[in-house]
């Protein structure tokens, strides 16, 4: 096995320190424009960038229709030199535009790839400043399908920048020429194709709000996957799996009802983008065909001017795309602000240096917990049990608990997670190796050897594919027991040597041969260190230098676990259960 030297420990920085500091909570960053300006911010550059080459490649775009008119017209006039240069010419601009598309591509889709990376970073960095609030607070759908659906959705938005950018300097160039070439058509063409814009102004809102719908009853039947997925093996316990099939399916079509709505708007926006288009063709090319039969305008001007009123469409569509790309970024970006935004359960202070051999207080329970002792807790009640483990180690209430004469809120919380170390009833194991569960900050003091051995956890190794400290785990650790996950979590809480650490009921998916060993070997390799057990076994009571007894959240007893035996009544209920 790895000695402790050999276990990476996490250094002082953290993977996102190299992310630019965004603060949801300062006032210029309340709103969805404050997220998406610093969002583009952070990437001008490319953006810039790709904006020059989306601006050459439609300007290009923009020349070749006088260039054919030119041609035709030459042809017409029989000049075979200008339809040589002419065609020269397309050909260069040709070329000129298809580098310019491959470069404004590569730097937009650049731009959406560090948007979206940008985003899942600051989502990620908030998720670890939360911790264990974040699951308090949020679903874990939620969190998927923002970290999934919108992050994409928004990061979309900036892809689109450079063309829209290119097809705003394009339009305008076109517009110049086709007033100087024909003014009362080219003024009615400039006006009308700002006013076909317009025209999707009407759509834009109800389709933000369907679209919001969609989203939010996509994170509901996420969420409902999610919790059926981890709650399976009870599903099936109880032969549920016909009612979740219900509920997904209610859930399933509550999604497709929205989205097909949803499509509607969408499928509205797309038919406009052939309509709008088409008739102002159609307006060119009569105004154009009589001004030509009144020999006003040249066949070549007139083919030149069918060009550029057609070439009109791209800025319309890139428009009409981008209205569409903007309406899902806007929904995504306040989905994502509302997560950013939440605060976590407690406030914490700025105070460094926790004293871990003062008295640890719980108010509300009025449990004292003193240095060095192995303290065991009784209650009757498993929610008051957890509640109190929550509170002890800052997670809830953390203002009612106290570590000498200061309240745990006056700490920072890292110097509280330094001191105090909490395992879960039912504690999570990622997926890795087992020599990556036990990546984390722990004193040296105890070898990964020493723990797995106090923690009776040495025979999972050989239940594992694979040797020693590199035998895989899956996700959740579903292959392995509830024993043994608790075995292999406690192994891990005491590798870590907390000051002070607190174990809610870590042998209750162990045998009583496998507890019996535990129990004394937590005993010893915690000796001087003080530890808080919550449980009702006897041979862990057994082992406690003090019992405290809980009933209705107070402290009603507490003593040697012999003597509360023989004389309180309440304590053998609990204990023995009335045998």
């Amino acid at each position: 096995m790895n000695t402790p030297s050999q276990v990476k420990q996490r250094g002082s920085k953290t993977p996102f320190d190299h992310v630019p500091f965004y603060d949801p909570g300062s006032p210029r960053a309340t709103s969805v424009r404050a997220l998406l300006f610093w969002i583009g911010k952070n990437q001008l550059r490319i953006i810039m960038t790709g904006s020059f080459f989306g601006i050459i490649g439609t300007i290009c775009l923009a020349l070749i229709p006088g260039l054919l008119g030119r041609g035709v017209q030459a042809i017409a006039d029989g000049d075979r030199d200008a339809v040589t240069r002419g065609a020269l010419l397309v050909i260069l601009l040709g070329i000129v535009q298809a580098f310019a598309g491959v470069m404004r591509h590569r730097r937009a889709v650049g731009s959406w790839i560090i948007a979206a990376t940008r985003l899942k970073q600051i989502i990620s960095r908030k998720a670890s400043e939360l911790g264990a609030d974040l699951p308090r607070l949020v679903s874990t759908g939620e969190v998927v399908s923002v970290n999934n659906n919108d992050v994409e959705r928004m990061a979309r938005g900036y892809d689109n920048i450079p063309r829209l950018i290119g097809a705003i300097v394009s339009f305008i160039y076109v517009s110049i020429l086709l007033i100087s070439s024909a003014p009362s058509i080219g003024i009615v063409v400039v006006i009308a194709v700002p006013l076909m814009s317009l025209g999707i102004a009407p759509i834009i809102k109800p389709l933000q709000d369907r679209e919001a719908e969609q989203r939010k009853k996509l994170s509901t039947a996420t969420n409902l996957a999610a919790d059926t997925v981890a709650g399976l093996r009870v599903l099936r316990g109880i032969g549920g799996e016909e009612a979740f099939v219900a509920r997904f399916k209610d859930a399933s079509q509550e999604v497709r009802v929205a989205a097909v709505r949803t499509a509607r708007m969408r499928s509205l926006l797309q038919a406009l983008q052939i309509v709008l288009p088409g008739a102002l063709v159609l307006v060119v090319i009569f105004f154009g065909g009589n001004l030509v039969l009144d020999e006003k305008m040249k066949i070549g001007e007139l083919l030149a001017f069918y060009g550029y009123s057609a070439f009109l469409v791209l800025p319309i569509r890139v428009i009409i795309e981008s209205a569409q790309r903007i309406t899902s970024a806007v929904v995504s970006a306040r989905r994502i602000l509302h997560l950013l935004h939440i605060q976590p359960v407690n406030r914490w202070g700025t105070n460094e240096a926790p004293n871990p051999n003062a008295i640890l207080r719980d108010d509300e329970s009025e449990v004292e917990i003193r240095h060095g002792e192995l303290l065991v807790i009784v209650s009757e009640s498993p929610l008051i049990a957890d509640d109190l483990c929550d509170r002890l180690g800052g997670y809830v209430n953390a203002d009612a608990v106290t570590l000498g004469t200061l309240p745990l809120t006056t700490f920072t919380r890292s110097a509280v997670r330094r001191t105090i170390f909490v395992q879960e009833k039912e504690p999570s194991i990622l997926s890795g190796t087992i020599g990556s569960i036990f990546e984390v900050k722990h004193s040296g003091r105890i070898s990964i050897e020493e723990a797995m051995l106090a923690a009776s956890a040495q025979d999972i190794l050989d239940s594992l594919d694979g040797e020693g400290l590199s035998a895989e785990v899956v996700e959740r650790g579903r292959t392995l027991s509830g024993g043994q996950r608790q075995r292999l979590a406690l192994a891990r809480t005491l590798f870590v040597d907390a000051p002070i650490a607190i174990l809610d009921d870590p042998t209750s998916a162990v045998d009583a041969h496998t507890e019996a060993r535990i129990a004394t070997r937590l005993a010893e390799i915690r000796k001087g260190r003080t530890t808080v057990i919550i449980s009702n076994s006897p041979l862990i009571l057994d082992k406690a230098d003090r019992v405290v007894v809980l009933l209705e959240g107070k402290v009603f007893a507490q003593g040697k676990h012999a003597d509360l035996l023989e004389n309180s009544a309440n304590y053998r209920d609990l204990v023995t259960r009335g045998v």
